[in-house]
């Protein structure tokens, strides 16, 4: 009773929560009034009980494949989706696809799906990960039911759950008398309903309830009765500008009658009945377009020409399988739950920006017109004052091909129109779009190809840095470094002069409010500063790590103060202010407190004292990461895929510290093999005795030389070759120690 009891309050103060959420600066947690002491050990292992309807072998493979390693057995989409941990979903979809088709419970959070909630309002095609607020997305939202009755919402069979990457399925009503499944491709939605009644079945189609405020929308069936083609708006997050797209919806079989419902957001929704017969399938075919309803329905019948769904769902995992092999991790005995994690962080890692180009090359742009992809695939869906940080460090590294793609959409995007949040022509849900050239340099200095930037250069140098409290102050000096160096690429020396300049003031204001710590300095907006405190954003200045630490007195003054940090548990591993701290200990002379942390951080309990927006009178003491439905550290949003991201690369012991220098900070992997497959080659990281306890680099070796810097090049890593680890329970505080062995600076 205890359980059910916390779970009906902790949906409750969610529902509160998603009430009165606020919006301030950026895409901020809704702050759902969740303690930040709850029971975070609640789970459901009802996912392992699978019923015989819901077929979890229906795509094993052959007898002959049995020992094939397959990265998709590894993937649980329920991780992060309970509560305040992560704000995810278990929808299906493709790697970069437009639709992220799963369920929307009666109480709902950021991406439609609270676990804890046991009843559906049906079933929608577009939403974006734990990225804050109400998020954005929820459209197409559709519902089956039986007999005369259209219900507002159906009861979940919980322990009939199944989510993999490409599929879900779970069993309705009280009495289960409806199986639904759902998969997809990039641009189609596919749904298969089996009703187990002679009763009549029908299926509600909501246009109008979005999980931001709805806009309007129009839709019209074909007088063939299989067919409903139209176009869906709503805001985008926290009401920055509006999105619009299109849509072409078939059906396996005529529908026998349709009612026109008014919705109380307004517009109208449809009800549709059918002459389905008990047991048999009734599938729905729901196509996405950035450009138009033809255009809809053109991909749709490209994408899934037919109704095998059993096809479409096999393919959909092949696509997973072939993305998510690019690594091959091996976890010792009893590491189940940390390969697990892996790629389910890799899968999360791996659905936006997403694929808005049609199959004839066309796109709607954000300036609202319609234009031609030439030779790359135009990509949308940004929230980049999250991800910069790491995940398009992490897409270069893995996904070289669909990076450019990603980074030519970028300066496309700056060419139509790009503002830091979002116009009123977005042509899928968005959130904001900060910090982009910091991530074109990187890509170009990593050798990324498919992408030219200087069309675009003259809109970046356009663009404001908005200064005023000393974060953004951090910050803005941080893109006027990523604009400098593009404009010295491109031989445009004044520009670069004038931005290198701008780009040092930070030091002013690193000695006013970071270099000596005062009494508000442990507070979350002390200052002005957004979602973090004056101690987290004092390593924000990753573009000259050798400047601070000269500023603060020297290495062992700065490592003395990042130690204290750590110490006194002021850092926060729940948002990103200071994703990049843990690695710092390896630019001033102490790598061995960086591989102490960062393992810690990976898979031992902390203590978390900071929500997004206010320091706790209480630790949460738990992992930052679990493979349960409370996946994150409380309050914690994976934020469109940041925080999955920093778990890959520290797991594999490569961390990109200045996204626009292409050096990755080195630490003890997690798992004593991992294999990433690059186009320049096979690269292997072994750490043969790493573990808990062994988990301090005692030496390597890169290609069977000695390697005496915690540092690694792009280069050396994305060319090929050997990274080994001999490992040991107790610190070698010299291996990478040394002044000379230090990361370069990126400042200069």
């Amino acid at each position: 009773m205890k359980n059910i009891c916390l779970m009906a309050i902790l949906a409750l103060t969610l529902c509160v929560g998603l009430v009165f959420g606020s919006c301030d600066r950026g895409d901020d947690d809704d702050d759902s009034g969740d303690s930040p002491f709850v029971d975070d050990d609640m789970d459901d292992d009802s996912h392992d009980d699978d019923t015989d309807d819901v077929d979890d072998d229906a795509d094993d493979d052959s007898a002959d494949d049995d020992d094939i390693f397959d990265p998709t057995d590894h993937v649980d989409p329920f991780i992060g989706t309970a509560i305040d941990h992560g704000q995810l979903s278990p929808a299906a979809s493709v790697p970069f696809g437009m639709v992220r088709l799963g369920p929307d419970t009666l109480i709902r959070s950021h991406s439609g799906y609270e676990f804890a909630v046991a009843n559906t309002t049906g079933f929608s095609h577009t939403r974006i990960d734990g990225v804050g607020s109400k998020g954005a997305g929820g459209n197409l939202k559709i519902l089956p039911g039986l007999g005369e009755r259209t219900g507002f919402a159906l009861w979940m069979g919980k322990k009939t759950e199944l989510a993999q990457p490409g599929y879900y399925a779970v069993e309705l009503g009280a009495d289960r008398k409806i199986l639904a499944e759902m998969t997809a491709t990039e641009h189609v939605g596919l749904h298969r309903y089996e009703f187990r009644t002679d009763a009549t079945p029908h299926l509600f189609i909501n246009f109008n309830d979005p999980f931001t405020d709805w806009i309007g929308s129009e839709w019209e069936a074909n007088d063939a009765s299989d067919e409903i083609s139209g176009w869906v708006a709503a805001e985008n997050v926290c009401g920055h500008g509006r999105y619009q797209f299109y849509f072409s919806i078939q059906f396996s079989r005529p529908f026998t009658d349709l009612r026109e419902i008014s919705s109380p957001r307004g517009g109208t929704n449809a009800r549709l009945d059918f002459s389905t017969r008990r047991g048999e399938a009734l599938l729905v075919k729901v196509g996405l377009s950035s450009v138009s309803e033809d255009e809809a329905r053109t991909d749709r019948d490209i994408e899934v020409p037919d109704w095998d769904f059993d096809r479409v769902r096999e393919e959909a995992r092949q696509t997973w399988r072939k993305h998510l092999g690019v690594v091959d991790v091996e976890g010792a005995a009893g590491e189940e739950d940390l390969v697990t994690l892996f790629y389910t962080m890799l899968y999360r890692a791996s659905h936006t920006p997403v694929n808005i180009t049609t199959h004839s090359g066309k796109y709607r742009g954000t300036d609202g017109e319609v234009h031609e992809a030439i030779n790359y695939r135009r990509h949308h869906c940004w929230s980049l004052w999250d991800t910069y940080r790491n995940k398009f460090a992490l897409h270069n590294l893995l996904y070289a091909e669909r990076s450019g793609e990603i980074m030519q959409s970028l300066v496309d995007f700056y060419i139509e129109g790009k503002v830091d949040w979002s116009t009123d022509f977005e042509p899928y849900p968005n959130v904001r779009t900060e910090h982009a050239p910091a991530l074109l340099l990187d890509a170009h200095r990593k050798g990324i190809g498919g992408f030219d930037f200087a069309p675009a250069f003259d809109a970046i140098l356009a663009e404001t840095h908005p200064g005023g409290s000393p974060d953004r102050e951090l910050e803005g000096s941080f893109d006027r470094w990523a604009i400098a160096h593009l404009a010295q690429i491109l031989g445009e020396e004044d520009v670069y002069d004038e931005y290198i300049a701008l780009s040092a003031l930070y030091r002013e204001t690193w000695v006013e409010h970071f270099r000596d710590m005062g009494p508000d300095a442990d507070l979350i907006g002390a200052q002005g500063m957004y979602e973090g405190t004056l101690w987290q954003y004092r390593w924000a200045v990753v573009h000259d790590l050798p400047g601070i630490i000269d500023l603060d007195g020297g290495p062992e003054v700065f490592q003395g103060k990042l130690t204290q940090f750590f110490d006194e548990e002021l850092y926060t591993a729940g948002n990103e202010t200071d994703l990049q701290a843990p690695f710092l200990f390896n630019y001033a002379g102490a790598p061995w407190r960086t591989q102490d942390i960062v393992r810690t951080l990976l898979s031992e309990p902390i203590n978390q004292w900071y929500g997004t927006h206010e320091k706790w009178p209480i630790p949460a003491h738990r992992p930052v990461y679990l493979a349960k439905p409370v996946g994150f550290i409380m309050n914690m949003d994976d934020d469109a895929g940041t925080m999955s991201s920093w778990f890959v690369l520290a797991a594999l012991g490569l961390y990109p510290v200045t996204v626009g220098q292409p050096v990755y900070a080195l630490t003890a992997p997690l798992f004593a093999r991992a294999v990433l497959r690059l186009a320049g080659g096979d690269f292997t990281i072994l750490a043969a005795d790493v573990s808990s306890e062994n988990r301090f680099i005692q030496s390597a070796t890169l290609n069977d030389e000695d390697l005496p810097r915690a540092w690694l090049w792009h280069d050396e890593v994305a060319s090929g070759g050997e990274l080994v680890f001999e490992m040991g329970p107790q610190p070698n505080e010299q291996w990478g120690a040394a002044a000379d062995q230090a990361p370069p600076g990126a400042f200069e």
